[in-house]
């Protein structure tokens, strides 16, 4: 059985590199084919960086639930939301320090608004088609405003890539750009495949609940092309786009993905999971709320506090998913009597196993 879960977290890991390097790859050629179709910097921030480092939550929450497992894509898009607040911006923090002057209180505080309607459906009634809808339309008004309001709420100037599909990307739009980008998706649909399959096989083999998959493993995972971006906009100097980021995706998480999964009618989830985690996603937006209200200004040793309370936070959850249970037996042998530790570990299941 070892090797059986070997093999599966060889295939997770190789699904997660696939969405991860898909979702580059189609990243860098959208900013190049939107330089060269003279594109506002700002589109191509919101729409591009914003969506386009979404997609693997997007394509790995989808396919969950097709797979009749939406536990796992309620978990991975609380997850991710939280990775971008705490894991995205302490990372960048770890290359400079930051002050976001420039994002617009709206955005705030409709940031703000949409966690306070998902904590507020998500305790008192279920999401359903009708809910799906109301979170699509209202992040399509989201889109819109923000594209009429995109003269005064620049991102910044977005560098192209380096490597090759970018430039020739820029220099052929039509000829290049569409099949990489086409390309791109089938790669991010295929890794979206195999992480989803790989990580139900580990969640059924050890008797795992979904949504802790989808809370730790794969949140992580679909959250690192926030993190090099954010990576890559620090070591530029860029903080609008660090935190247009980590807004702009959480809001693509909430609406557009959670929106369109519970279109779905096999769309549920075990509250009873995801309770803490929801709490503390709760305060990690009310805090950065506060911050970002108050232009506070992000010093780079506050990273180590935000990488460490995000370790804290993945230690609480392995905690709450996972405890061994000690139970002393004493065996008497003709031979030799002998003292005999056994380790019963419970993995979210009423059942005690004694492993003697």
């Amino acid at each position: 059985m070892s090797l059986s879960i070997a093999n599966q977290f060889l295939t997770l890991f190789l699904g997660l590199f696939l969405v991860i390097k898909g979702a580059d790859i189609l990243l860098s050629t959208a900013i190049s084919i939107g330089k060269k179709l003279k594109v506002s910097d700002f589109f191509i921030g919101l729409i591009v960086i914003g969506f386009g480092t979404s997609l693997s939550e997007l394509l790995v929450s989808l396919k969950a639930v097709l797979e009749n497992s939406p536990d796992l894509s309620i978990g991975n898009i609380i997850g991710s939301n939280i990775s971008n607040v705490i894991l995205v911006l302490g990372f960048a923090l770890s290359i400079s320090n930051l002050q976001f002057k420039n994002i617009k209180k709206f955005d705030i505080y409709f940031h703000l608004f949409i966690h306070i309607v998902f904590i507020t459906i998500f305790f008192f009634y279920t999401f359903n088609m009708i809910f799906g809808i109301i979170f699509i339309l209202t992040f399509l008004f989201y889109l819109l405003k923000s594209i009429k309001n995109s003269s005064s709420n620049e991102v910044g100037n977005i560098e192209l890539e380096k490597d090759k599909l970018s430039k020739l990307s820029y220099g052929n739009p039509i000829k290049f750009g569409v099949p990489v980008i086409f390309v791109s998706i089938i790669i991010t649909l295929l890794g979206a495949k195999l992480t989803v399959s790989s990580a139900l096989n580990i969640s059924y083999i050890l008797d795992i609940a979904d949504s802790f998959l989808g809370l730790s493993i794969i949140a992580i995972g679909t959250s690192l092309p926030e993190i090099a971006t954010s990576i890559r906009a620090a070591k530029k100097k860029k903080s609008d786009i660090i935190i247009g980021n980590i807004v702009g995706s959480n809001i693509y998480n909430l609406l557009l993905i959670l929106g369109t999964s519970s279109l779905f009618e096999n769309f549920g989830y075990n509250k009873n999971f995801l309770i803490s985690e929801v709490f503390f996603l709760v305060v990690c937006i009310l805090l950065l709320t506060i911050l970002l209200i108050n232009n506070f200004k992000f010093k780079r040793n506050y990273s180590y506090i935000l990488i460490f309370l995000y370790f804290g936070y993945l230690y609480n959850l392995y905690n709450s998913n996972f405890w061994v249970l000690h139970v002393f037996h004493l065996i008497h042998s003709q031979k030799i009597g002998a003292l005999s530790i056994s380790f019963g570990i419970i993995i979210k299941c009423p059942q005690i196993n004694l492993i003697t």
